[in-house]
């Protein structure tokens, strides 16, 4: 078990913020074996794909620029030239399986850490004698012994599919020149795709191990985490931040419940309070939002905007104010006045319904002695 300066045994798991510095500095899982066998996967199955086509240009190519006439009627000066065209030409036409393999190539080394830029440079790492000591290390000599054991997998099976394909490579003798280069041309394709196939068991097994060894280099000791948890919480600003996020998320919440309430009961300009009364499901009226100066004249602007009816009830809006939580219901010694409140509300919209008489606004009374002890 890896252990710290202090001695104690790295067993805990790497907290979100080390990921995220270790991230920040370069240092993501990472597979070698991963990107080979992409690499040589893709561009083996690319070349079985294009390679009909690659060798009909190359084809073409040879026989035009190797042919008598054009050699003859090409000045000597120009063969330089001629050459250099004949190099990109044949380099453009292999333009599907250079792509495949660049796609291959950014997709498997992104796959497992994604992206990342280190532009920092670190001057340890250009110190000879630290160069000399990683390669004694046991993780170099790890990488000795996975590489060697590779090379003897990839070579076996090598050698396996030269004995299966030695009686389709003895039958090139007996073919006609023409026909031979296309059958070896084929036959190289398919031996390059079928010796890339252990890769695939190579990269299978590498992945898992580069996973786990990458969390255990950043293990911590329970003290790190400790520490870690400390200097988070203790930061005022991490504090101020979190308090800000999470009174802005509870005033999104209440804001949606306006348009759902009965009655917004207002100060009329400092408090306002949101009540609702659902008669089947609730006991009494509860309080689905409240806010004094700014956020009172947030509430009634969104009930204006939804239709909610507001009320002016200075007293009763600061005696709901400062004696009700969110989402909580009315004291008893609310109740009648909330209820003379809510049947005026009723009442208003039967009248904008039906007709009739205007409704009065009730000024519901509250006893001095109990709104003092509230407030």
């Amino acid at each position: 078990m890896a252990e710290n300066e202090d001695g104690q045994e790295r067993t805990e798991e790497a907290s979100a913020k080390k990921l995220e510095d270790a991230r920040k500095k370069g240092q993501v899982p990472r597979s070698k074996e991963l990107a080979t066998m992409a690499v040589t996967v893709s561009g083996a199955l690319a070349l079985l794909s294009f390679g009909g086509q690659l060798a009909q240009q190359t084809e073409a190519m040879m026989v035009h620029n190797f042919s008598a006439e054009y050699i003859v009627s090409t000045q000597t000066a120009e063969l330089p030239g001629k050459f250099y065209e004949l190099l990109v030409a044949g380099i453009i036409s292999m333009w599907p399986i250079l792509l495949v393999a660049i796609l291959a190539a950014i997709i498997a080394n992104t796959v497992l850490g994604g992206w990342t830029f280190n532009l920092s440079v670190k001057l340890d790492r250009l110190d000879p004698i630290k160069g000399v000591a990683k390669l004694f290390s046991l993780r170099s000599l790890g990488e000795l012994a996975k590489s060697i054991l590779k090379m003897s997998f990839i070579g076996f099976a090598a050698w396996l599919l030269l004995k299966l394909m030695a009686e389709d490579i003895l039958a090139l003798g007996l073919q006609d020149p023409v026909e031979a280069i296309v059958s070896s041309a084929s036959l190289l394709a398919w031996f390059f795709f079928y010796i890339s196939l252990p890769l695939v068991v190579i990269a299978a097994l590498d992945v898992p191990w580069q996973i786990w060894n990458y969390k255990k280099e950043l293990r911590m000791t329970k003290q790190e985490l400790k520490d870690e948890a400390k200097e988070s919480d203790g930061r005022p600003e991490v504090k101020a931040k979190l308090r800000e996020m999470q009174q802005a998320a509870a005033n999104r919440r209440m804001m949606e419940k306006i348009p759902t309430a009965d009655v917004v009961i207002t100060n009329p300009t400092h408090f306002a309070v949101a009540l609702k009364y659902d008669e089947a499901r609730m006991r009494a009226p509860t309080l689905v939002a409240k806010g004094a100066d700014v956020l009172a004249f947030k509430i009634r602007e969104v009930a204006g905007e939804n239709g909610v009816t507001i009320v002016e009830s200075p007293r009763l809006a600061r005696a709901v104010y400062a004696s009700v939580d969110l989402d909580r219901e009315i004291p008893g010694g609310l109740y009648l006045a909330v209820a003379q409140i809510l049947t005026y509300v009723y009442q208003l919209r039967s009248w904008q319904t039906m007709g009739g008489d205007y409704p009065q606004q009730p000024q519901p009374e509250i006893d001095d002695i109990y709104l003092k002890n509230l407030l």
